[in-house]
């Protein structure tokens, strides 16, 4: 119960006894009890809330690093195509020796 033990829920249930009398103590628990589910509801709400902005922007920063590696990978592409198309033209073989007139 977060740190209140038996004995002082006790002290404050006597106390709020005394104060608001045996008639109105009923209905006073009933609201005490409405404010703290509302609470609760609405702390639970929040931190789903709260969690699920985290889990979008750790989304979106995958995403974006995703994309970093797809146009690496395309600008590697190219340029290994690129030296490819260049090393057939010369006449060269792709594992630089040349080719021999047999």
């Amino acid at each position: 119960m977060g740190g209140i033990g038996f004995s002082e829920l006790m002290v404050l249930a006597l106390i709020a006894l005394l104060v608001v009398g045996p008639r109105r103590l009923p209905e006073l628990a009933r609201g005490l009890g409405q404010v703290t589910r509302m609470a609760r509801g609405a702390w639970l709400n929040l931190k789903s809330e709260f969690q699920a902005e985290l889990d979008s922007e750790h989304n979106r920063r995958i995403m974006e690093a995703a994309e970093k590696a797809r146009r690496e990978l395309g600008d590697l592409k190219e340029e290994l195509s690129g030296n490819l198309s260049v090393d057939q033209g010369s006449g060269k073989e792709s594992d630089g020796e040349r080719p021999t007139g047999d």
